[in-house]
């Protein structure tokens, strides 16, 4: 059995406490968690007892100089991503970094720059990914199950921040602080599964609005793509959803699957290419994944010295992709990636 994995989280939020250090808390066998910092140090020390964490820290550059890691996780508000994962990545700590990767392509490169050079790994933390309902819809596409794709749909869209979503703070909703609204923290989802299930994008055309809430970003918004092998998709998501049909559908030319993020989540695909006739079969045994998994297939891939699933240049497609909806949206154009 490999050593385990000495782990410290920047960041005591919601993240932190529901996906990071829970994930780690479950695997016990493959890693410890040494530290946590935050600049709030009452929830710092909150999270540390309920955690069991010796240290604590309210500035991340003394935790990576002292604290005896060999990773960590950033779990801060988007502006903050690149600075603490670089000054980790120089301290020569693994990174799991949470989405978005930074507020712009400049940042995302300097920060695949820093973990290049010091030879450590940055993955980042694209959960959506590690669904089991969603790598089994990868696996079935690859397999051939329904053909050749050619449309892609996607609806990730809740009541957003403070109802929806545990969040401490309102800094989801400063955009110094965020970078962006809803398509930023959905819809970078929704664009990496997009890529995920079908390949790269190649263009993008968006349409983004407050339509709801009073605040600084949007909370709305809807986005159409065209893909490298020439593939469509669109997407829709939002911070202002009441209760409404999620998930993912992709339509391919021998067959149809529908990903339906309802409670419990049920894959469907259209079953002339498995059992033969007409008609859809729910696939069973595919629940489960997300956060727990993502932590796991971190801590295995630093214990085997394999790439991490989810690497850097992952993580920048995914922020130019929304720098350019963003643009496409201010200037009323399709933009090209």
């Amino acid at each position: 059995m490999p050593n385990k994995i000495k782990v410290g989280v920047i960041g005591a939020g919601a993240i932190a406490e529901h996906a990071h250090l829970m994930g780690y808390s479950k695997i016990p066998e493959l890693c410890e968690i040494r530290a946590i910092c935050d600049v709030n140090k009452d929830r710092a020390e909150e999270m540390a007892a309920k955690f069991g964490i010796k240290e604590v820290y309210t500035d991340h550059k003394e935790m990576l100089a002292k604290a005896d890691i060999d990773a960590v996780s950033v779990c801060t508000p988007n502006k903050f991503h690149a600075s603490q994962t670089i000054d980790a990545c120089n301290a020569g700590k693994h990174v799991l970094c949470e989405k978005p990767m930074a507020i712009n392509d400049e940042e995302c490169e300097a920060m695949i720059e820093a973990a290049v050079r010091n030879n450590v790994q940055l993955m980042v933390g694209f959960t959506h990914r590690f669904y089991n309902y969603n790598q089994k819809a990868k696996e079935l596409i690859a397999q051939g199950v329904i053909g050749k794709p050619f449309m892609i749909r996607v609806r990730f869209a809740h009541e957003g921040p403070y109802i929806s979503w545990p969040a401490k703070s309102n800094w989801f909703f400063n955009k110094e602080l965020a970078g962006g609204g809803a398509l930023l923290d959905m819809g970078i989802h929704a664009l990496d599964i997009m890529r995920f299930l079908v390949g790269d994008i190649k263009d993008i055309s968006a349409n983004l609005g407050t339509l709801v809430r009073t605040m600084e970003v949007e909370d709305n918004a809807i986005c159409t793509v065209n893909f490298d092998n020439g593939a469509m998709g669109y997407l829709e998501v939002g911070w202002s959803s009441k209760s409404g049909i999620l998930g993912i559908e992709v339509y391919g030319e021998d067959g149809s699957m529908v990903i339906d993020y309802s409670t419990p989540i049920k894959i469907y695909v259209d079953k002339k290419k498995i059992i033969g006739g007409p008609g859809w079969i729910e696939l069973k045994d595919c629940t489960g994944g997300g956060w727990d998994a993502e932590m796991k297939a971190f801590i295995q891939s630093l214990q085997n010295g394999t790439p991490v699933p989810v690497n850097g240049f992952d993580g920048l497609k995914g922020v130019r992709l929304a720098m350019a909806a963003y643009k496409s949206n201010a200037e009323g154009r399709k933009v090209s990636l």
